[in-house]
């Protein structure tokens, strides 16, 4: 029986008599307890939340500043960091737990979307689509087609079938309708409160309904380009808009943010601050370094990019997304693939083991309204506003001063609104500084939809003429799922040739 669609995740008979806490989430589940389907949703909203979002923030994370010129290591060294990814050895295996992960992780959601309950379970139902419609547009965006509409069922489906890839957008795209009306239309007096079980926004209703409309209004942004071809998909475009002209989005200080009770434990911390900064018990202790923080740090483009070398703006963002090793006077980067050793992550990144999660930034909501407005699909906002809103709020989340940097920024190619002929190179450019370690994934699926930033240099250890554009279907469909992703024929140019729907540049 496949494991990944056979998906009964359980929990401790303990659980339901115990007091929950939050904690409970970060252990593994009894596999001996009992089954999820007669479990409330108070017990499983918690981990179905969290565990999709350790791959969120670890191996996507990884992958997306990787794949673009964000971060390099020494891959040179004993232990090579990012070797592989330097190469571009796509496989059937490449960061294949993205795919194993999300498809699995996010069954939690899918038993509390359709499991029919006694009491009035709508702000748990709604947050849930919500929830699950993020992970599944980076399945969507990574892979292409994939199974949707046969998810989930367990033992009753054991091979789902793919759904084509537009048509799973325009189904995220009606689950986020659902899920704000489902919430905005509930009974008051008997639905039940999400509060503390609730992870994310610790029930407030009204920024999970931000969050979804931001949602939207990024997936019909990277459909955007597509729609033309499309009369049918441009006429769900327009009305999708049209509805998001009145909608509230996620603005400034609106981080969505996790945190189930990260705790300076193993397997209890924050997972980005785990994988990426330092074992239990040593944050901070530079003596005692463990490979996963010595893997990670920036590239000499993005180096130059942000203390004026290549633009003459000094970017204060620089000291708090980096800081120094021993040995070095300033920030130092390395070429993908090269022999140096790179700065460390900085402070901006990693504050402690019990940091909060990031799973959708303020900037970037700020800058997708900043890029709707400027192509004149949202009627209400101003385009440069909106845009200089964004690096604002990134500098508050990283804990940098902005100085005069928006005023130095202005009239410069590239970085600035004034002096960048096409704004979305701007907002794109500005938003891959921005995520560059918060939302890696993010930033390699934008520089494949629109090329920017221009220019960035290909890894020193590849003898592949540009970069890859998707990942491939993985090992697991070919052992568990093998007659309906066999049809795709794929190998491993498809990463790099085989567009997905809204890639038609």
């Amino acid at each position: 029986m496949k494991n990944l669609y056979n998906i009964k995740y359980t929990l401790s008979l303990a659980l339901l008599f115990l007091t929950f806490s939050c904690n409970d989430v970060l252990v593994n589940e009894d596999p001996n307890g009992v089954a999820i389907d007669q479990l409330p949703p108070e017990v499983i909203l918690p981990g179905a939340f969290t565990v999709p979002s350790e791959t969120f923030m670890s191996s996507m994370n990884d992958l997306g500043n990787t794949m673009v010129a964000t971060w390099s290591g020494n891959a040179q060294q004993v232990q090579a960091p990012y070797f592989v990814e330097f190469q571009y050895q796509l496989t059937t295996d490449f960061y294949d737990d993205i795919w194993d992960n999300l498809m699995a992780r996010t069954g939690n959601l899918t038993q509390i979307i359709t499991n029919d309950y006694d009491d009035n379970y709508d702000y748990f139902k709604g947050v849930s689509k919500i929830y699950r419609a993020f992970y599944f547009q980076y399945l969507v965006d990574l892979y292409g087609d994939i199974p949707f509409t046969d998810i989930h069922q367990r033992g009753d489906l054991l091979f789902p079938e793919y759904d084509d890839q537009i048509d799973v957008y325009v189904a995220l795209i009606n689950d986020i309708n659902d899920a704000i009306a489902q919430i905005e239309n509930t009974d008051t007096s008997t639905a039940v409160t999400m509060g503390s079980n609730d992870v994310i926004m610790g029930g407030n209703m009204n920024k999970w309904i931000k969050f979804g409309n931001t949602l939207k209004l990024r997936i019909l942004l990277r459909m955007s380009d597509a729609v033309q071809a499309n009369p049918d998909l441009q006429n769900i475009f327009n009305s999708e808009f049209a509805s998001l002209n009145n909608a509230e989005f996620l603005g400034m200080g609106e981080d969505v943010t996790i945190n189930p009770g990260y705790s300076d434990e193993v397997d209890r911390m924050n997972p980005f601050v785990e994988t990426f900064g330092y074992a239990p018990g040593q944050f901070g202790n530079t003596a005692n370094e463990t490979f996963s923080n010595l893997r990670a740090g920036p590239t000499t483009y993005l180096v130059e990019f942000l203390n004026g070398t290549t633009n003459g703006v000094s970017d204060s963002r620089l000291q708090r997304l980096y800081t120094l090793r021993s040995g070095q006077s300033s920030i130092q980067g390395n070429t993908q693939g090269g022999g140096d050793q790179p700065s460390r992550i900085g402070p901006g990144l990693l504050s402690s083991p019990q940091q909060d999660g990031y799973i959708m930034t303020a900037s970037e909501s700020l800058f997708l309204q900043s890029e709707a407005v400027f192509k004149g699909l949202l009627s209400s906002g101003n385009a440069k506003g909106l845009f200089e809103s964004a690096i604002e709020s990134s500098f508050n989340r990283l804990g940098a001063s902005p100085g005069t940097y928006l005023s130095s920024a202005n009239n410069v190619s590239g970085i600035g609104w004034d002096g960048t002929a096409d704004k979305l190179e701007a907002i794109i450019t500005q938003k891959w500084i921005d995520l560059g370690g918060t939302n890696g994934i993010e930033t390699w699926i934008e520089y494949t939809r629109t090329g920017y930033p221009s220019n960035m240099p290909l890894p020193d250890i590849t003898n592949r003429p540009n970069r890859p554009i998707r990942l491939l279907y993985p090992t697991s469909e070919y052992t568990g799922n093998s007659a309906n992703v066999s049809i795709y024929n794929q190998n491993v140019d498809t990463a790099f040739n085989s567009s997905l729907f809204w890639d038609v540049n």
